[in-house]
């Protein structure tokens, strides 16, 4: 950490850098296949990076004074430093084996983040790129009250809000708190014809959506007029990048017409993140404290199944478990209430009990593949967060092994499941 109080992350930097370059490129292009254009994109960034390291390594790698990386776009007339390294991968000869080509992946991460190769200015996405970004705090308040921030909106427009982020990548995996938080934080922004909101290269502290009029997006190259490369109107959104990282602006957007935008700045948009998640953790954590069936857990595996458990919603009269049926996964209670059923001599359904917030079922199928033992069903909307037997084993081991370590609880356990 420097004096100023910023934090040094040269790969951190190289990392959204290569991340803006390639949204930009992905603007212009608009490719159809996503993940091979991506894969296609990073290729040619490690191929370039490999050959300039490789010159630079060996003699007889010396770019041509007409190469195409030389940068004058003369066409090549003999074998050059690129051919000869795709000829090199292709049949693995003597000069790069297996065993050297690890000692070259790592010199390439030394050289690369510690200085020029043989005197050589460094590749050239490293240039005029920042050595440092802000340390934001944003850490958890630790139980304290987060003071949610609420601006004021009409249902119709957050029902706009919601869908235009709907499809959005960032928004796709939050829970209905988390999604109405982000809503609710939102900030009005007017904006008049002619006025650039998003300005290339510049820093990205905001995400957009539009509520009402239109905007037209430009990205510039050296030497070339800015190009054209989309529009935005009621309902589209754009600068979400800025929500993940400081990265510089990949294009520029300017208003065609008086327009009238939401605002969500990236501070904001992660402390809800890592205030909602801190807090269900701490939920999550509590009420696996009551399970006995995971009594035996460590403090340290405790936390890692409330960060594994998923989050499921149940509607009025919605059936969770089904008495006799095969169970995988056990439920914890987050909010609403649900009726436990079961099959009565007669072989009519009886409600045995009822359920609340922190309480639990289905915690044997964790155990064992023995049928389900009651129907549960919604009395109401339903939150609950749940876990898998697989996820479970996964992360931590059987569950009979665990359970083992208390042979107390272990003996009540076993004997209440042979009843």
């Amino acid at each position: 950490m420097t004096l100023d109080g910023n934090f040094s992350f040269s790969s951190t930097d190289e990392y959204t850098q290569l991340l803006t370059e390639l949204h930009t490129d992905y603007c212009r292009d608009q490719p159809e296949d996503v993940l091979q254009y991506c894969a296609n994109f990073f290729n040619r960034k490690l191929e370039e990076q490999r050959v300039m390291f490789r010159e630079q390594r060996n003699p007889m790698f010396q770019v041509d004074e007409f190469h195409p990386l030389a940068g004058n776009g003369a066409p090549d007339t003999h074998p050059t430093a690129q051919e000869h390294l795709m000829d090199s991968d292709d049949h693995r000869d003597d000069d790069f084996d297996d065993e050297e080509d690890d000692d070259f992946d790592d010199e390439v991460r030394d050289k690369f983040t510690t200085e020029p190769l043989g005197g050589l200015p460094p590749p050239a996405y490293n240039r005029d790129r920042r050595t440092s970004v802000s340390a934001e705090s944003m850490a958890p308040t630790q139980g304290r009250d987060f003071v949610k921030q609420v601006i004021p909106k009409t249902q119709e427009q957050c029902e706009r809000i919601r869908a235009s982020v709907g499809n959005n990548f960032l928004f796709k995996n939050l829970d209905e708190e988390q999604y109405q938080d982000v809503v609710n934080a939102m900030a009005e922004k007017r904006v008049a014809l002619d006025e650039t909101v998003i300005e290339q290269g510049g820093v990205g502290d905001f995400f957009y959506v539009v509520e009402s009029g239109t905007f037209d997006c430009y990205i510039s190259k050296a030497g070339a007029p800015p190009n054209k490369v989309t529009s935005y109107e009621a309902g589209g959104s754009f600068g979400e990048l800025a929500l993940m990282y400081n990265a510089p602006r990949a294009a520029t957007i300017v208003a065609t017409s008086d327009a009238v935008l939401w605002a969500l700045d990236r501070v904001t948009f992660r402390t809800i993140l890592m205030e909602n998640t801190s807090r269900k953790r701490r939920m999550y954590e509590s009420f696996l404290e009551e399970v006995p069936l995971l009594k035996s857990l460590e403090p340290y595996e405790r936390h890692k199944i409330a960060d594994a458990l998923d989050t499921v919603y149940f509607e009025a009269g919605a059936t969770v478990v089904v008495e006799g049926d095969v169970g995988d996964r056990f439920y914890i209670i987050e909010s609403g209430d649900a009726s436990v059923y079961r099959l009565g001599p007669d072989g009519m359904q009886q409600e045995v009990n009822a359920l609340g917030r922190g309480n639990y079922f289905g915690e044997l199928a964790l155990l064992n593949d023995t049928p389900r033992a009651a129907t549960v069903v919604a009395q109401g909307r339903l939150k609950c967060a749940t876990l898998g037997k697989k996820a479970f084993t996964r992360l931590l081991g059987p569950v009979l092994e665990i359970l083992k370590r208390n042979s107390e609880n272990y003996h009540a356990i076993i004997s209440q499941q042979q009843r």
